[in-house]
């Protein structure tokens, strides 16, 4: 991955982090020119929240960008829970974090979401981004592997994909 790259989606991880840290008048909603297009996303969306559900509890609708990357993102946390029971090696697990990264990258860039299904989107991959840059950071311990099944689970809840492997 290219260095700007990776640093664009480490931002993408920090930037809630950094919202909450600021002081309580620059925490104040910005309307009109200049303002973030996402800004109702900063706070973290946590695991059974309904911060993020829409009018009268019914699902997002999916896009194809949106359902692929989901079931790649699925797939690549399976492994790794696998690797779990299987030891995966700090290099594969490495690879599969990488992985998880990637697969965000790719969403980011091609899925056409409304602005709220856009917004819950954005905190699912920024919690997967985060665990992933955990895993990366420190292979051989996978305790951030939860958050990260908490948040693939927690697309089945936001969003409408009745096929989806679950």
């Amino acid at each position: 991955m290219q260095a700007s790259t990776r640093t664009c989606l480490w931002l993408l991880v920090l930037c809630p982090a950094l919202a909450m840290a600021a002081p309580e008048q620059d925490k104040q909603p910005q309307t009109g020119r200049g303002a973030h297009p996402h800004a109702a996303h900063v706070a973290p969306l946590a695991h059974g929240s309904a911060s993020h559900s829409n009018v009268a509890g019914r699902r997002f609708e999916v896009d194809a960008p949106l359902k692929q990357g989901m079931r790649r993102m699925a797939a690549i946390v399976d492994a790794l829970d696998h690797g779990r029971h299987s030891h995966l090696g700090p290099a594969q697990v490495k690879k599969l974090a990488q992985s998880v990264n990637d697969a965000a990258a790719s969403m980011f860039a091609q899925c056409e979401l409304a602005p709220e299904p856009d917004a819950a989107l954005h905190q699912l991959l920024a919690r997967l981004m985060a665990g992933a840059n955990a895993l990366d950071a420190n292979p051989s311990d996978l305790a951030p592997l939860d958050a990260m099944e908490m948040a693939v689970a927690d697309y089945t809840r936001l969003f409408d994909d009745p096929d989806f492997p679950r």
